[in-house]
């Protein structure tokens, strides 16, 4: 913990410097029923256009239910006291044959019964802010069916209770510092992130970060720098070896990872942003020699590209995204792009000779028709490439996520902090809902290739495996409400074309419902 109270510190003393005053509540970076009409509200004006949506959870200052105006929290208010109910919830995920399913914080990846269980508080008190949001998990565990390239037998059954969405900060002005326990969401990604998201279990950091967008004489500001600790889960299957068996040291991880966002005074509806992450072993970093800052927040003092390539101080590995996000007011539409590197470039040389290299990238749209009374139609795309480029052949990178110094690549509880949608896949994603105000119903298409580069093969197939593994789902999906209860539900039914990387087929029925009172 000291390094953790040296990084408190440090902000709470460069804070006090540009205190003033302000806050507003969290929308917390989970499955609750609100956070998907963010991006909508914002779309239809109803929420403040300099927010960029990519640096979540975030305190949109009244967006809560802003699709909605019939609906809110209850609170209670003394003074300079605010405490508010936040919604509890159960929620079910069930798979009839195979792993399944992703975005969905302490939940498995595996077949059979889940069940998901969330309640909390947020309290206010003069500067003091804490959002206590517990989770506890069970899972049920089945065996399923494994291959040679995927799966492992469970160990049962597992329940684990954990902090969940917990956080608690210091309110100073524009920015806030504090300690946290809970998910992440970086980037402008609908479906997927490629740094952070909320598919592994939320993790311990430290964070120091703007509360609202910070307005300059060139545009609008928002940040927010982490640092944390990854650990590792001995009951679960790892991500990162496509399910099975690992022998990994049983150590403990430090990670320092910061978001830019940055929407230019002349370009209404743009935001650019940048992500960057380095991870290495906590016993590594605290035997290393240097300043607090170079160990602890790597980050900000990279390595030089040849210190880099030659291994030269802490052992670390690092990701590195770039993103745009264009919001189109007049069409209710919004395009989005991020493009990332698993492997930095060691020069412009390299950058010029294989530019594609140990890249990954997500792209996708939102369309908003709007129809009488507040009715709408929205359409949402995105495609998901995370698979190696053709330049595997001459130099391979590694799937991403994993590199060369950190045996566990970026995972928490041997789940991948980013894209969860498998260990070095592609996906592509299309999503319609019918939504009236809080409720909806909807139908997603999904492909999902499953690691189609992994070099495991002959060389007469430039190492591809020779049979390809491909999940086709269809699904449909409703949000309802009866005054404050709430359920939304999914059902997909999908289809592994050459299960496992074997030659045959696997259908599997995913079942996800979340129930909720809203206090």
């Amino acid at each position: 913990m000291q390094f953790f109270l040296k990084t408190f510190f440090f902000s709470l003393a460069f804070s006090m410097i540009i205190c003033v005053g302000g806050h507003a509540q969290t929308v917390p970076v989970n499955s609750q029923p609100a956070d998907d009409m963010l991006r909508s509200a914002q779309l239809l004006g109803k929420l403040d256009i300099n927010t960029s949506l990519t640096i979540r959870p975030i305190a949109p200052q009244g967006a809560f239910f802003t699709l909605d105006s019939t609906l809110s929290l209850k609170k209670w208010s003394n003074g300079s006291f605010h405490a508010t109910l936040l919604p509890a919830s159960v929620t079910i995920k069930y798979n009839s044959t195979r792993p399944y399913g992703w975005n969905d914080g302490p939940m498995r990846m595996a077949a059979g019964f889940q069940q998901l269980w969330s309640a909390g508080v947020h309290v206010k008190w003069g500067r003091l802010e804490l959002q206590l949001q517990p989770e506890w998990v069970q899972a049920t565990q089945p065996n399923y069916k494994i291959t040679q390239g995927f799966g492992a037998e469970n160990n049962g059954r597992f329940q684990q209770f954990s902090l969940g969405q917990s956080a608690l900060k210091i309110n100073l002005g524009p920015v806030a510092i504090g300690v946290a326990n809970r998910n992440l969401w970086w980037g402008p990604g609908q479906f997927s992130s490629l740094l952070m998201s909320n598919h592994a279990p939320g993790f311990q950091h430290l964070f120091f970060q703007s509360k609202r967008p910070l307005k300059t004489p060139i545009g609008h500001f928002e940040w927010q720098l982490i640092g944390g600790l990854l650990e590792e889960d001995t009951t679960r299957a790892m991500e990162n070896n496509f399910l099975r068996p690992s022998t990994l040291p049983n150590k403990q991880r430090y990670v320092s990872a910061i978001v830019i966002s940055y929407q230019p005074r002349w370009l209404k509806g743009i935001y650019l942003g940048a992500t960057r992450a380095e991870h290495a072993y906590l016993s590594d970093i605290q035997n290393a020699s240097g300043s607090f800052f170079t160990k602890y927040l790597q980050v900000l003092t990279p390595s030089s590209p040849v210190d880099n390539a030659q291994g030269i101080g802490v052992a670390s590995d690092g990701l590195f995204s770039l993103f745009l996000r264009w919001r189109i007011p007049k069409e209710k539409a919004e395009v989005y792009l991020e493009y990332g590197y698993n492997d930095f470039k060691q020069n412009l040389r390299d950058l010029a000779a294989n530019a594609n290299h140990s890249s990954a990238y997500i792209i996708g749209f939102k369309k908003i028709f709007e129809k009488n009374q507040g009715k709408l139609w929205e359409l949402n795309g995105e495609i998901t490439q995370m698979a190696q480029t053709t330049s595997y052949t001459l130099r391979n990178s590694g799937n991403w996520y994993t590199h060369g110094q950190v045996i566990q690549g970026f995972t928490h509880q041997n789940q991948i902090l980013g894209a969860g949608s498998g260990f070095g896949n592609n996906v592509q994603t299309l999503q319609f809902l019918d939504r009236d105000g809080f409720n909806y119903w909807g139908m997603k298409l999904q492909r999902i290739q499953q690691d189609p580069k992994g070099i495991l093969g002959p060389f007469e197939s430039l190492g591809m495996r020779p049979f390809s593994w491909a999940d086709w789902s269809v699904g449909i999906m409703g949000q309802k409400r009866w005054n404050r209860f709430y359920a939304k539900a999914e059902l997909q039914g999908v289809q592994a074309v050459n299960y496992g990387w074997e030659k045959g087929n696997l259908f599997n029925v995913f079942f996800q419902c979340q129930l909720g009172y809203l206090w």
